[in-house]
């Protein structure tokens, strides 16, 4: 047994490459197409599907994704939203780095938006910008896009989500945009020209013996893991679900006594190198 742990300790895993995509949604047409263009060297390790509808109409208005029916509220409702869902293909692992996008409201349409994912079950707001700068739209405490004049219902660009919890998921990921605080539910609200990007890439198995490259002391572990070097460091289980993050110092250790028996694979830069262990956890 003892050789087999000194075979897997200087065993890694990584990302081969990371292959690059964009998932693109012109809505073009009348009514508007719902599908999107994927382009990139990693647009052949995922499918991008169809924006849809839930709890709200389309209108179909040419040329871009308009709906009515968004709640008068001020507070999301969690029954009303358009959605999207990325899946990455057998073997690959899916990233997602941002999503920009273009809004539009009639007078009366929704003031209030956001974006959630289903990595948190659509639990919180993904960190949003207005990138580049717009002085009709601005962004709220807790990620809240927000249209700053009443008045105004011409399209505005510059909505940025930039996700921080997608990161290697060989799971499907569904993206929801809600829209609320409409001045009457006969409003309308639109989204347009949405660019999903990120990396799509296949784990495979790589020969760390270098001291230089080792990130993991002990890769047969029990209640803690030890580290030899420092670095912010991911945890990621064998469905490509991120279950803890650290910063951690050389010498130092991580209590991982939380979680399941079974592999793992410790993410983390090394001397500007991405590193990748797997660990076993007993």
């Amino acid at each position: 047994m003892k050789k087999i742990f000194t075979i897997l300790s200087i065993a890694a895993v990584s990302l081969v490459s990371a292959q690059t995509f964009t998932a693109t949604y012109g809505f073009d047409g009348t009514p508007p197409v719902v599908n999107g263009v994927v382009a990139g060297a990693g647009s052949t390790n995922l499918t991008a599907g169809d924006f849809a509808p839930v709890g709200v109409t389309l209108t179909g208005t040419g040329n871009r994704l308009a709906t009515t029916g968004a709640p008068t509220a001020a507070a999301v409702d969690l029954t009303k939203y358009l959605q999207v869902t990325l899946t990455p293909a057998a073997g690959q692992n899916l990233s997602v780095s941002s999503i920009s996008f273009r809004t539009q409201r009639s007078g009366t349409g929704p003031r209030s938006y956001v974006v959630r994912s289903s990595a948190d079950n659509y639990a919180a707001n993904l960190p949003a910008s207005i990138s580049p700068a717009n002085a009709e739209l601005e962004v709220l405490a807790g990620n809240v896009f927000h249209w700053v004049n009443d008045g105004i219902t011409l399209g505005q660009n510059g909505n940025l989500v930039t996700p921080t919890n997608i990161s290697n998921l060989s799971a499907p990921v569904t993206f929801r945009f809600y829209f609320y605080e409409a001045e009457a539910e006969t409003g309308t609200f639109s989204i347009d020209d949405v660019v999903i990007s990120g990396n799509a890439g296949v784990l495979a198995v790589a020969d760390y013996t270098k001291a230089a490259s080792m990130l993991v002391k002990n890769t047969v572990v029990g209640e803690s893991i030890a580290f030899a070097k420092t670095a912010d460091i991911q945890i990621i289980n064998v469905a490509g679900q991120v279950v803890k993050t650290a910063k951690v110092t050389e010498g130092s250790t991580l209590n991982v006594s939380s979680l399941a028996k079974g592999v793992y694979i410790v993410t983390g830069t090394v001397n500007g190198e991405k590193v990748s262990q797997k660990v076993i956890k007993n």
